[in-house]
């Protein structure tokens, strides 16, 4: 995993490799945010880019389908979720590694996550811990489900 700051935004590229040695298949970002302080309610932006020619299967799928994609806060001492994870609207056409019409992504999506912050917390930057589970496929192979952990800078400001 690797992190990088970019003119306030974090960008964060998962591994996730066909066996060809071809590069990555999803990168992701996520916006810092800034929350006005404890018991406040934050939305945590991901962003994902796939690689041309890949998808990525959305927040729900059928349950002999594909593995759905999965955005969840991990346990930590700055916030907890506060709300359903809603994803931007995905494709919903035929998949032929599954045989069946599934929702997926291509190229461009978003994932909203609502938070609310813990109190007490200090004044300043904190972070966020996300897991992100998803499965990428190129319409011939199906990458295994693969899980990222990420971190989304949120500044707290020293007003309650």
């Amino acid at each position: 995993m690797v992190f990088l700051a970019l003119s306030g935004a974090a960008i964060v590229q998962a591994q996730n490799a066909p066996s060809n040695g071809t590069g990555e298949t999803v990168t992701w970002t996520l916006d810092p945010v800034a929350a006005p302080g404890k018991g406040s309610r934050a939305i945590l932006n991901v962003r994902g880019v796939i690689r041309e020619g890949w998808h990525v299967y959305a927040l729900k799928q059928s349950a002999t389908g594909p593995t759905p994609l999965v955005v969840s806060v991990e346990q930590n001492a700055v916030a907890t979720v506060a709300g359903p994870v809603v994803g931007s609207t995905p494709i919903v056409a035929h998949d032929p590694a599954f045989g069946f019409v599934t929702p997926y992504y291509a190229r461009n999506f978003s994932v909203t996550v609502p938070v609310r912050l813990r109190s007490p917390l200090t004044p300043g930057r904190q972070v966020v811990p996300l897991s992100i589970r998803y499965q990428s496929c190129d319409g011939r192979i199906c990458l295994p489900p693969k899980t990222v952990h990420l971190t989304v800078p949120i500044t707290i400001s020293a007003k309650a």
